[in-house]
């Protein structure tokens, strides 16, 4: 089967994304009237647990396990390829089954003395499977990527995520009589049933796949593996999955960190307890919902980037590799350029219309320029992982986050900052590592970022843009904010990427041909 492109690879792992993310926007309101606020709180006390024991077992898998078949898939040996996808198989089996134990025995005492709710018990419960099931789909999920096939790790992305939902709204409304805590019980397992309609789906392509890819082939099971293999595919995809797995923990640390000097700077400057929990509120919840939206489209080239890298380097096509970091970067540029000019100058209404809560968009629209950093950051990430260099984007992004904390830090109590100065940490910390990791690519592979080819369009059509919509906004505000916001953010992409055309910035002909190679 013929590989899919990079760049058609990203817009369908974009598109899977965007999808993903509204829908489980979408469910919290029917969810939200059927348990009330008590069951969503005992549901999302044991989530985390559960993303956490992920992050931890299979964070860096799929990533490092596309990295390690690409790159057999380059030099023409795919036994070693199916080789290295049924050992990491293998040791997602062994490891899921270990964490899916540990949480079912560990269960009542984090309840108890953990999280403080003896009630969160059913639920922690109820996800135990799903780390098995997820463990498994992970494996799956990395391999057809290692083949440059994002379709299915997208599809099943989907198929996951409706059929918890379904779940979730069905065992929460027949188990709410019950009693809350069966209702976020039953939520909870939707963690398992999507996992499993997302793992027999990838069983299904895959034994799809192996019978097309392995026709006519003889012998195509017998893998013919040695002990000393399996132990050097496992040291190698530890190398590539552990630093992975590290940089995906730095962030939600971070944040857990910004939950205390935030909130305690702000009362040491005036504030009272319940003012400095919602403007942290107002920070995190309301503006970062936002500016960060535009990171599902860049995780996604971040993604389909790391096995057309690997393959590139195995060939030692250097050309390939600049070709393929330049394109990702001015279009991760061109979408997440224009997401953060609008957001800065619709910050005010987009939080009237989104949270009700208009006073939220000074903060946003400090916040916003990090929906650019953070994009070109995901993206120089994914380069250097896909070069084999996974330590280095781990190593810049805690450089960058500690810039972050010492700006929460003192920024935040200097007169006229306040939250405003933590805002702007987040911009300064992203935008660090996103110069780290570039001038990393430069030492590395040679690379050189071409400025001006990369800013002069696009930032011609962000200003026009942004005059459109100042105007569009303008004369269309007496008919309410909905109207008017909501035909400013259309009017505005369509000005924005007319004006890409015109410039010739973005070419139709050139455009189908990429997405074809």
């Amino acid at each position: 089967m013929k590989a899919q492109s990079f760049l058609s690879g990203a817009f369908v792992l974009a598109a899977a994304g965007i999808v993903v993310k509204l829908l489980g926007a979408a469910y919290r309101i029917p969810f939200t009237r059927i348990v009330g606020s008590e069951g969503i709180g005992i549901y999302q006390m044991a989530y985390p647990i559960y993303t956490t024991l992920l992050a931890l077992s299979t964070a860096g898998i799929p990533v490092a396990l596309s990295y390690l078949i690409a790159e057999s898939r380059a030099v023409g040996d795919q036994r070693r390829a199916r080789q290295v996808f049924f050992v990491s198989l293998c040791f997602l089996l062994i490891l899921g089954s270990i964490m899916a134990v540990g949480l079912y025995y560990i269960s009542p005492f984090l309840a108890q003395r953990v999280l403080g709710d003896p009630r969160v018990y059913h639920s922690l419960i109820a996800v135990t499977p799903a780390v098995f099931v997820i463990s498994i789909v992970s494996a799956f999920r990395g391999y057809f990527q290692g083949w440059q096939l994002m379709w299915p790790t997208a599809f099943s992305e989907v198929v996951e995520q409706v059929v918890r939902i379904i779940t979730v709204l069905m065992a929460a409304y027949l188990l709410m009589p019950r009693g809350v805590e069966y209702a976020a019980a039953g939520a909870a397992s939707g963690t398992f049933t999507g996992g499993c309609a997302a793992l027999l789906l990838l069983v299904l392509v895959f034994i799809w796949f192996e019978k097309r890819e392995m026709s006519g082939t003889a012998g195509r099971w017998r893998l013919g593996i040695r002990f000393t293999d399996v132990l050097r595919i496992i040291k190698r995809l530890f190398t590539y999955a552990v630093p992975i797995s590290a940089g995906s923990l730095v962030l939600p640390l971070v944040q857990v960190i910004d939950t205390v000097i935030i909130p305690n700077r702000l009362q040491d400057i005036g504030f009272t307890i319940e003012q400095a929990t919602s403007l942290y509120g107002q920070l995190s919840g309301m503006a970062g919902t936002v500016v960060y939206l535009p990171a599902a489209v860049t995780t996604s080239i971040a993604m389909s980037l790391v096995p057309h890298l690997s393959a590139a380097i195995s060939r030692n096509d250097l050309r390939e590799v600049h070709q393929k970091i330049n394109t990702s970067l001015r279009i991760t540029n061109m979408l997440c350029l224009p997401a953060s000019a609008g957001i800065m100058v619709l910050a005010t209404p987009i939080m009237e219309l989104l949270f009700d809560d208009p006073s939220a968009g000074i903060i946003t629209a400090w916040l916003a320029a990090a929906a650019l950093f953070t994009g070109l950051q995901q993206t120089t990430a994914g380069a250097l992982q896909g070069i084999g260099k996974t330590w280095v984007p781990v190593i810049n992004l805690i450089a960058g986050c500690s810039v972050k904390i010492l700006c929460n830090y003192y920024l935040t109590v200097i007169p006229g900052f306040g939250i405003k100065g933590a805002a702007l940490g987040s911009v300064l910390g992203f935008f660090l590592v996103f110069l780290l990791n570039l001038i990393s690519l430069s030492k590395l592979t040679g690379y050189r970022l071409r400025v001006g080819s990369l800013l002069i369009r696009p930032l011609l059509a962000v200003t026009i843009m942004v005059m459109a919509v100042l105007v569009i906004y303008a004369i269309l505000i007496p008919m309410g904010n909905l109207i008017a916001t909501g035909v400013s953010i259309i009017g505005g992409a369509v000005c924005y990427f007319a004006v890409l055309l015109i410039t010739k910035e973005i070419k139709a002909y050139n455009l189908r041909f990429s997405i074809k190679r």
